[in-house]
């Protein structure tokens, strides 16, 4: 299999456990407890940072390939880069409601719960297809060539949570998924 598509297989497997993660967060914030803030805006900043500019390039560019060889393969799935644009949306959207709670605005509890959970299903929706659409055609399309210029262009943006990083950034994170025993969505 190519590197890259077991890459995104892998960032696809981190960001559920982080989704795993922030749900429990939310369904504390909902039943009226405090939730980890710190905790929740390190998914945030990891939301922001990783899958918004490192991880949807790798699957844009493969898309880009995929529809080149097959353009009625990606009917099948609609346009990918636009799927993309409104994930950021929505993490956006999340992301000013976790601010402007932290800031003490008003926002009536549900109002953010459903928010909150509408990113998070749409995430998971969002990778349920890519996985069961989007991959196996792929892998079905793309010829030997291809994969070869896709790992050869996408290996240098690796996972900051990944096997084997040793960052600094994603401090809490890291020590999170050390120790999350949720069960794993992906």
């Amino acid at each position: 299999m190519a590197k890259a598509i077991e890459c995104i297989r892998d960032e696809h497997r981190t960001m559920a456990r982080l989704l795993d993660m922030l749900e429990t967060q939310i369904d504390l914030f909902e039943k009226t407890h405090q939730p980890d803030f710190e905790l929740i805006q390190e998914i945030i900043d990891y939301f922001l940072t990783f899958p918004d500019l490192y991880h949807h390039p790798k699957e844009d560019l493969i898309y880009r390939v995929l529809k080149q060889r097959d353009p009625d393969v990606v009917a099948r799935f609609g346009d990918l880069e636009a799927q993309h644009e409104q994930v950021s949306e929505r993490l956006h959207k999340f992301t000013r409601a976790v601010v402007g709670v932290m800031l003490d605005a008003e926002m009536p509890r549900h109002i953010f719960v459903e928010m909150a959970r509408d990113f998070v299903s749409g995430e998971r929706k969002h990778m349920a297809g890519e996985e069961s659409v989007f991959i196996p055609a792929a892998l079905a399309v793309l010829t030997e060539e291809d994969w070869k210029d896709v790992d050869h262009k996408s290996s240098r943006f690796k996972d900051p949570l990944g096997q084997g990083s040793v960052g600094t950034r994603f401090t809490v994170l890291t020590e999170q998924l050390a120790s999350w025993r949720g069960t794993p969505s992906a």
